[in-house]
């Protein structure tokens, strides 16, 4: 049968599913906008027709030409809803980030369906987007479309109660923002996942005072500092009467967050009892308990245990609750490489005694693993500083790494100190590759371009290959090594500045000495890629393209900083002379100050203490080599005035 679509042709749809109705306005809509004409949508067609038809659940779909048209049919609403978006997709759609800016339409003067019979299912069952700061709530009418499109399952909402919120939403913004969101998402057919570190909040520390035996014992006293006893029967009681309800106060979840403090050590319980302990054990018992009263109040949702610093390892003592899932967050990892690489090998090894501990057996396929899941942070701007770079063949790799292992869920966290002024290409390549991790990220990357670009799309993807081969001295690493880590009493930021994964003040010499030799080959490909923007710009492609260079140029000039911080580092650690380190100073303030500007111009008023905040840790570490080397003591006195008043202007704007 002939399939150009001409205006006798009639959308067909029998069915009073939500995901099912959007399915046919998309693709009426959309058609439309691809050249086609305006085609109704009706229950039955009494000529030729596209037939949208769906099963009970499920994302997989097929499509098939007929005797009347296409057949295009979803395991479940939501698949058909895929289904839609990948015949427009077939037809020259494209939707690389969010809004109108980040789509891309094919138009044609007639339009002719598929002639091909098709099959697609996802390899990896649940793909979700992590919202993790107010900034990414405020957009996520957006997010939420875009997820989607792309064929993305699941919106993770990471919430705080805590103050300054700087890497994920406050609560009460998400109960602000849910009764407009949860029927965009319903719409959808997309699942909800909500919680983060409240684990001390469901214990609340004004209890300590009556009942101090309920809160941890540091290895001298009582302290309502962080987490709880897990030994205190009183204490597990308190915990699952809030944690119930958190859950009768949050019924959109299916999977409750409501995790242990953000530590790296030092935040579990030292009695007697709990010293027998490991933190993953007294982590796991924490969350057995939770999960028990979630079974009771809402046997179809579970609870998620995070597997996370010291409790990425597998418990030794305790076993996990059948209502209880595993979050593997591998944030110590190096991000040159894929996580089934050498450099990531004990990280890997970590997954996989964790998913054995939650329920693989041997008559499981280990593609059936609902109840394990991985957080990942290609978008997280806390990470990497405020610009995550292109990771193509590194998330390429994961998911097909993630696949293997029997992982059912891979969570990507959105977060940082600002709002984007173009999405990262991560997004994109991330939920692509979450469907189908076999497919070549180089060809996505082009894709990608394609949309973008596309005059010029060659050009753009090798701007883009330019950053992510630049990025990777600055990304290896081993991921034994902690970051520095800062004493837990220190008051002097100078002294003992904040570091993070990219920070690599603590490292021993040689390990200096081989990563600045390597960054320094980087700078040959940021010359590359600024000139291939050059000649981007030179086709005429400057005005829908500003954004993404700013973000690209962001990217890149955050690198030179790195650099010339390591060199900074490496001249330190040789001992090197008070004139050389005074110009490899000021080199490294000129490259901060670079990126300062930078921020001037691209970053939105409300977003500007945060960002400043976290800038202020770059600041602070260059002033530790000034305060070292260079300063008598009187200036070390005034370099710590001067940082306390930054501080204290930052603070009000970042508490609210």
């Amino acid at each position: 049968m002939e399939l150009t679509l001409t205006a006798d042709w009639t959308i067909a749809l029998d069915s009073a599913s939500q995901p099912a109705r959007l399915a046919a306005e998309e693709l009426r809509a959309h058609l439309g906008l691809l050249g086609a004409p305006d085609l109704p949508v009706r229950s039955a067609a009494p000529g030729p027709r596209i037939a949208l038809r769906h099963g009970p659940t499920g994302d997989g779909f097929m499509r098939a030409p007929d005797e009347h048209g296409l057949v295009v049919r979803g395991a479940g609403p939501r698949g058909l809803l895929y289904a839609v978006y990948d015949l427009l997709e077939a037809l020259g759609c494209r939707w690389v980030a969010p809004g109108v800016a980040g789509t891309h339409y094919a138009r044609h003067a007639t339009v002719t369906l598929p002639n091909v019979a098709i099959a697609d299912r996802p390899a990896l069952a649940v793909r979700g987007l992590i919202i993790g700061h107010d900034h990414f709530l405020d957009e996520a009418e957006g997010w939420i479309i875009w997820a989607a499109r792309n064929r993305l399952n699941t919106l993770f909402v990471h919430t705080t109660i805590h103050e300054p919120a700087l890497g994920a939403c406050r609560l009460a913004h998400w109960r602000a923002r849910r009764r407009t969101l949860l029927p965009l998402l319903r719409e959808r057919g997309l699942r909800v996942e909500l919680g983060g570190h409240h684990l001390r909040d469901l214990l609340p520390r004004r209890l300590f005072r009556d009942e101090p035996t309920l809160f941890r014992h540091d290895g001298t006293r009582r302290t309502p500092d962080h987490n709880l006893c897990v030994s205190n029967p009183r204490a597990l009681a308190r915990l699952c009467e809030t944690g119930a309800a958190f859950f009768r106060a949050y019924p959109e979840a299916e999977v409750y967050h409501l995790w242990p403090d953000d530590l790296r050590a030092g935040g579990w319980c030292h009695c007697p009892t709990c010293a027998a302990l490991s933190p993953a054990d007294q982590a796991l018992t924490a969350a057995n308990a939770l999960a028990a009263t979630l079974a009771g109040v809402r046997p179809d949702a579970r609870v998620a245990y995070l597997a996370y610093h010291d409790t990425e390892g597998a418990a030794a003592r305790v076993v996990p609750h059948p209502n209880l899932s595993l979050l593997f967050a591998p944030r110590t990892r190096s991000y040159a490489v894929g996580i089934a690489a050498p450099a990531n090998a004990t990280v890997a090894a970590r997954l996989d005694a964790g998913a054995a501990a939650f329920g693989a057996t041997d008559n499981q396929p280990r593609a059936q693993r609902p109840n394990v899941a991985v957080f990942e942070y290609y978008l997280d701007g806390i990470l990497f500083k405020s610009s995550p770079p292109p990771l193509a063949s590194v998330i390429a790799a994961d998911m097909a790494h993630y696949r293997a292992a029997g992982v059912g869920a891979v969570h990507v966290l959105l977060t940082g100190d600002r709002p984007f002024a173009w999405a990262p290409v991560n997004a994109y390549l991330f939920a692509r590759l979450a469907w189908t991790p076999g497919s070549s990220p180089t060809a996505l990357i082009a894709d990608y371009a394609a949309a973008r670009a596309p005059a010029c799309a060659d050009l753009l993807t090798q701007a883009y290959g330019a950053l992510e081969a630049a990025w990777q001295p600055a990304l290896a690493r081993d991921p034994a090594l902690e970051p520095p880590a800062r004493p837990t009493r220190a008051r002097d930021p100078v002294a003992a500045p904040p570091a993070d994964i990219l920070d690599t003040i603590g490292e021993p010499r040689l390990t200096l000495e081989r990563r600045l030799e390597a960054m320094r080959v980087a700078a040959d490909h940021l010359t590359h890629g600024r000139a291939v923007w050059a000649e981007i710009f030179a086709a005429g492609a400057a005005a829908h393209l500003a954004d993404e260079r700013a973000e690209w140029e962001l990217g890149a000039l955050l690198l030179e900083f790195l650099r010339l911080r390591q060199q900074l580092y490496v001249l330190a650690a040789r001992n090197a002379s008070q004139t050389a380190i005074t110009d490899a100073l000021a080199e490294a303030q000129g490259a901060l100050d670079a990126l300062l500007a930078w921020a001037t111009r691209h970053v939105p008023p409300n977003a500007r203490a945060g960002h400043r905040l976290l800038r202020a840790a770059f600041q602070l570490q260059l002033d530790h080599i000034a305060d070292r080397r260079l300063l008598a003591p009187w200036a070390r006195l005034g370099l710590r005035a001067r940082r306390a008043a930054d501080l204290a202007k930052l603070l009000p704007w970042l508490i609210r």
